[in-house]
């Protein structure tokens, strides 16, 4: 069965989907891994990784799930808005920050949102103070995540 998603161009199939599911648990492995859960041989498996890369699918490499909590970091959301003349620009800043974890552009009234992660949440609150503000962002809000539960 063939499925398209979003761009007709993009038509994935049930092995696909399967590929891209198992990858999303567990990236580390191995094509003989995933080939022996699909029923299929390395060769097609890698075939078809390869391919989800190259339709841009599948971005990057392998990433690894940080427990922030446990290494006693804090992390928090950083809701908020920035001028249509500074957008670009903040956003290339901010995207290259080793502190922001993740960068989302939404709907809504707040139109970014920010994953931070820092010792503390004064080195975080020192962090947008002195790099953000400079973008002249505006309708903040800041959220501290508790817990993660997936």
């Amino acid at each position: 069965m063939r499925r398209g998603h979003g761009n007709d161009s993009l038509l994935l199939d049930d092995l696909d989907h399967e590929i891209l599911r198992i990858l999303e648990e567990d990236c580390t492995l191995t094509y003989h891994e995933i080939a022996k859960r699909v029923g299929r041989s390395p060769w097609t498996v890698r075939h078809r990784i390869e391919r989800l890369r190259r339709m841009g699918i599948i971005k990057g490499g392998c990433r690894a799930v940080v427990d922030y909590k446990a290494l006693s970091y804090s992390e928090v959301i950083l809701f908020f808005n920035v001028s249509p003349e500074n957008m670009e620009e903040a956003l290339d800043f901010i995207r290259m920050q080793e502190m922001v974890k993740e960068l989302f552009i939404i709907s809504g009234d707040k139109r970014i949102a920010a994953v931070i992660v820092g010792k503390d949440l004064d080195g975080i609150r020192r962090f947008i103070l002195n790099n953000l503000t400079k973008f002249k962002i505006y309708n903040t809000e800041l959220d501290v995540v508790i817990d993660k539960v997936k």
